[in-house]
């Protein structure tokens, strides 16, 4: 079993649910679920939070000074947003597997 499947199957335990050719067009279609306004203000706050938590001042105004704080900057600012933002993305997941769970179950 490759390692992103077992990662996912972790995370989503919704997707192993779904018979194993059907798990990739589940994700795909969970991927569509709209953010609901608890994940909308968790991003927000995310975001924020991550922009307040690497704030610098540059004692040296000088262009090369500038270039190497903000590039700092961005490779420490990427992985916190995606920590921050991670849980509401897979929140999101989780319930649009579940959407799609309780529509095969009318189904059926």
């Amino acid at each position: 079993m490759p390692v992103m499947r077992k990662l996912w199957l972790m995370l989503l335990p919704e997707l192993g649910q779904f018979p194993p050719p059907d798990q990739a067009q589940a994700l795909e279609k969970a991927r569509e679920t709209d953010l609901d306004i608890l994940e909308l203000l968790g991003v927000a706050f995310g975001l924020v939070l991550v922009t307040a938590a690497t704030q610098y001042a540059l004692p040296d105004r000088s262009l090369p000074s500038r270039f190497a704080a903000a590039l700092l900057n961005f490779i420490i600012a990427v992985p916190l947003i995606a920590l921050a933002v991670a849980p509401f993305h897979i929140r999101r997941l989780r319930r649009g597997l579940r959407g799609q769970l309780k529509l095969r179950e009318q189904k059926t």
